[in-house]
């Protein structure tokens, strides 16, 4: 099996490619960040993952027009080399909001959808919810990314009440790895429940001892915060 990720540098896509070279031994070819680019490097591919997006900019329309442009490009990379793949989309919970950014997805999955009709191939798209581990970075991937730098540097930490759904990164790549139509689990809480969380490790943590862990979500989350011990920006 030949598969291409594009944002392979970005979180899920560093954690897609471990998965799919070092698990499921597929051959991946490495695009790059700059994956428009490289896309005549291909001359065969059986999947396309298709992971980069823009998140956010400080005009929030400039997202729907940034991501509408993304998308195009990519569509017509894939054309003007002639590369007919199958197409696994990362989608997100958002795409059902009337924000900027849930309509840039909603817009993306339809162009992805049309191309692989055009080109006869499969198309699969995974809606996340807001997912978290190792590799994110603080101040822009995840916000449990930000909470857990922050409480191991003595940061002040600002949260909030909203409530939030949450998935570990393995048990996303591990869904999507199958290359199957499949909903991503997650676990329901809110912002300040987790805050409380990490908070709660970090003072058992100092002392030397260890947390009692009453579900495999705070074992994820756990060793989220682990992983951010002398973490540098």
């Amino acid at each position: 099996m030949k598969i291409a990720i594009t944002g392979e540098k970005g979180f899920i896509g560093v954690h897609l490619t471990l998965y799919f070279k070092n698990i499921l031994k597929y051959e991946v070819i490495e695009l790059g960040r700059d994956y428009l680019a490289n896309l005549d490097k291909i001359n065969k591919l059986d999947w396309l993952i298709h992971t980069a997006f823009v998140h956010r900019n400080p005009k929030p329309e400039k997202v729907l027009e940034l991501n509408k442009s993304l998308t195009k490009a990519t569509i017509d990379g894939l054309k003007s080399n002639n590369i007919k793949c199958n197409v696994a989309f990362l989608s997100s919970i958002h795409e059902e909001l009337d924000t900027f950014y849930g309509q840039s997805k909603r817009e993306a999955k339809i162009s992805f959808l049309n191309y692989c009709k055009t080109v006869n191939k499969e198309f699969i798209s995974f809606k996340l919810p807001n997912v978290f581990g190792t590799y994110a970075k603080p101040n822009r991937t995840s916000f449990i990314a930000s909470f857990c730098y922050n409480l191991q540097n003595d940061i002040l930490v600002n949260y909030n009440q909203n409530k939030i759904n949450l998935c570990c990164v393995e048990d996303v790549i591990s869904i999507i790895g199958k290359l199957q139509k499949k909903e991503i689990p997650f676990v329901e809480s809110s912002v300040d429940k987790v805050y409380f969380l990490l908070k709660e490790f970090k003072e058992i943590t100092t002392t030397g001892g260890i947390p009692k862990l009453k579900s495999k979500f705070e074992l994820d989350l756990y060793n989220t915060y682990i992983s951010y011990t002398n973490y540098k920006l």
